[in-house]
């Protein structure tokens, strides 16, 4: 790129952007960033000595005839499109144009901060060279950002600028003061008041001082990379865990009562048996244990008759028999009242001994043999059961509320710092502030999985009611007997 600054502080650009194609191409463009104030003209594209005629269309994807360009206005400027055709070849295209109101012009100095290379390019660069010709010798000049390699030369009224393996998607800019004598006109440039050479020097080291402070945090945490990630991991689980501890000693621990017996001798009260371990256990999901229990219940209350008989059970690979223990279960009293949550059962039970008694040991095989239809009820039978518990109130769930929304604050906050921080993280030079957001959003959302994970402890954020609580300690000291003094 050559840039000519003529006297009047516009701009005269001449880029020669040089491909190698690999495969069938048609088609390129270039951003040109525009601010308030700035315009841009006498554009055009050339190959050679040949020039690209204008008026073809400038909207990214489209098709036109080789050898035409066209031009649009963006949010950030404008764009040029144009169009060719290539195949596996290499090109060079020169583009042209003039800018006005770019240049900044104070009392001493004019200040000239151009863009030489866009962020728009999805493709890096091996090597980029700019030169800046002024209309009089030059006294100061950057090139930008900080931490692209590359250097500036100065040769009295010329500026060299070379950066070399620029990154996709970034940006790289050529900064010159020339003093304010040489120019005869201001028609296309910006006027400020007052020196300008102090300032934009300060501006420069500002630049340069504040890469160096975040490369020497960053390089800090790296070095320190034990406490760092101690820090980090604080910043993650402690909220979290501070949130997950109050839930806790606000609504999901018990209160005692004042019931002292160790022992219960006999079943405290006539509540279900497959509901005693969802009371005990603050909720869950009804299983087989509890479908059981429920069998059980039912011979206890009469609906089935059990009568104790012995069973050959085949042992040693089926060489031998040995008599077991069993159970001779039949329909007995039909019309005993039976719970709706424990209909399943009874119906599982009704469709084996429908026909005459049938051993338990043989009920596997029986409930398999209708499986679709059992593995219905036995769900059925979870879902009426957890409906049962339900029904009573036994549970108070105010801390879930309050544990999910942490978790939802801290996902939202810290999605939103994560996206802030990669949006403005810059790979070339990293700001301290950036890699700072990207960590804390992290953290966020590490804390937001910690509280979701949590829920699904129900001890922390659940609780017993007053009656629940009392009856559930009765029962614990029923377990408790059971477990002490297995043989009585």
């Amino acid at each position: 790129m050559t840039v000519q600054v003529e006297q009047d502080g516009s701009l005269v650009v001449d880029e020669v952007i040089a491909f190698s194609f690999v495969g069938d191409f048609s088609g390129a463009f270039r951003e040109i960033p525009l601010r308030e104030g700035e315009s841009i003209d006498q554009v055009f594209v050339a190959e050679g000595d040949r020039q690209y005629t204008p008026g073809a269309c400038a909207e990214l994807g489209c098709s036109g005839d080789p050898g035409t360009f066209g031009t649009t206005r963006t949010d950030g400027g404008v764009r040029i499109v144009w169009h060719y055709r290539a195949v596996s070849e290499p090109r060079r295209f020169r583009v042209h144009y003039r800018l006005r109101g770019l240049a900044v012009a104070y009392d001493d100095v004019v200040d000239v901060n151009l863009q030489v290379w866009g962020d728009e390019w999805e493709v890096g660069l091996d090597q980029l060279t700019a030169s800046a010709i002024a209309p009089g010798d030059v006294l100061r000049a950057w090139g930008h950002p900080v931490g692209i390699r590359g250097d500036v030369t100065i040769d009295a009224r010329r500026v060299d600028l070379r950066a070399e393996r620029i990154p996709p998607g970034h940006f790289v800019e050529l900064r010159t003061l020339i003093p304010r004598r040489f120019f005869t006109s201001t028609a296309g440039m910006k006027v400020d008041e007052g020196l300008g050479l102090d300032k934009v020097v300060a501006e420069e080291r500002e630049d340069a001082a504040a890469y160096e402070r975040d490369r020497r945090k960053i390089d800090d945490a790296i070095d320190n990379l034990g406490s760092t990630i101690a820090k980090l991991l604080a910043l993650a689980l402690l909220p979290a865990l501070f949130l997950i501890g109050l839930v806790w000693w606000r609504w999901g621990r018990e209160h005692g009562t004042r019931y002292d017996r160790e022992y219960e001798q006999e079943p405290p009260t006539e509540t279900p048996p497959a509901l005693v371990p969802g009371l005990l256990a603050q909720g869950g999901t009804a299983g087989s244990l509890e479908f059981t229990a429920t069998l059980f219940d039912l011979i206890r209350r009469g609906r089935y008759r059990a009568e104790q008989v012995t069973s050959e059970r085949k042992i040693w690979g089926g060489l031998k028999t040995q008599q077991v223990s069993d159970l001779e279960l039949s329909l007995a009293d039909v019309e005993a009242p039976v719970d709706a949550f424990e209909a399943p059962v009874a119906q599982v039970i009704d469709s084996i001994v429908v026909d005459g008694p049938e051993r338990l040991s043989r009920f596997r095989d029986r409930i398999e043999d209708d499986r679709t239809s059992n593995s219905e009820r036995f769900t059925s039978f979870k879902s009426a059961v957890g409906a049962e518990m339900k029904r009573r109130k036994w549970f108070q769930n105010a801390g879930l509320a309050v544990l999910l929304g942490g978790a939802a604050v801290l996902a939202v906050a810290g999605g939103l710092t994560l996206f802030g921080g990669i949006g403005s993280y810059n790979a070339i030079a990293p700001t301290w502030n950036s890699v700072v957001a990207i960590a804390l959003g992290v953290c966020g959302l590490v804390g937001a999985a910690v509280l979701a994970a949590a829920a699904f402890n129900r001890r922390l954020w659940r609780r017993r009611s007053g009656e629940a609580q009392a009856e559930a300690e009765r029962w614990e000291a029923f377990r408790r007997y059971l477990t002490d003094f297995p043989r009585l």
